[in-house]
């Protein structure tokens, strides 16, 4: 493409600019193109070993591969620096990691990092929510989806999963509420088939 030529080219005249490498390496990541992607946000670090960003994608090239516990390094090393601007956005790259591994209570802790940076962000609430429902804790998992919709109520898998947490209560009502709220929002995605499936067994 020709967006990515340009970049190479930006490079090629200016191989000691860690910013150009690194928009490189997130133009190879958009293309799956991930080992050139790798190699550019590798070299964006030799450059500048406080670039937090250029740790966060690296982290999110390595998570493309499932290469999980080298994703989990790369976002901790973006955290670890003070002065990163979007903290959030390696602290939901790790928690997802750590959901991936399944080791909930840390996606958890992590999810709960995002909402303290963020404390509007519906995400945030959302993701803490459903690492709680993967523990077993319904209970705190309706607290923070609830604040989740109360923020954003458009966004069927935010019913979908509060729907979960209240059926899972034992709150039928309310469940078939926020489930059939998840089926109207996206009559033919797949949060709408669970939805619908969830609704056959509150009959």
């Amino acid at each position: 493409p020709k967006a990515t030529a340009e970049l190479q080219k930006a490079v090629d005249n200016s191989p000691q600019n860690a910013r150009y490498h690194h928009a490189l390496g997130n133009a190879y990541l958009r293309m799956e193109e991930v080992d050139k992607a790798v190699a550019e946000f590798r070299r964006a670090l030799e450059l500048d070993p406080r670039f937090s960003d250029a740790y966060n994608d690296l982290g999110a090239a390595y998570a493309r591969r499932q290469q999980w516990d080298l994703a989990i390094d790369a976002f901790r090393k973006a955290i670890a620096n003070p002065r990163y601007l979007n903290p959030e956005r390696a602290y939901v790259n790790l928690g997802n990691a750590y959901m991936a591994q399944g080791r909930y209570a840390l996606a958890a802790d992590e999810f709960r990092h995002v909402v303290d940076v963020v404390p509007q962000s519906p995400d945030g609430y959302f993701l803490l929510g459903r690492a709680l429902l993967a523990q077993g804790k319904p209970a705190e998992a309706k607290e923070q989806l609830e604040k989740a919709v109360k923020l954003d109520g458009t966004i069927s898998i935010f019913h979908l999963d509060l729907g979960r947490a209240l059926q899972q209560l034992g709150d039928r009502a309310q469940a078939r509420e926020h489930l059939q709220r998840a089926v109207e929002l996206n009559p033919t995605g797949p949060e709408a088939a669970e939805a619908r499936r969830r609704l056959q067994e509150l009959k």
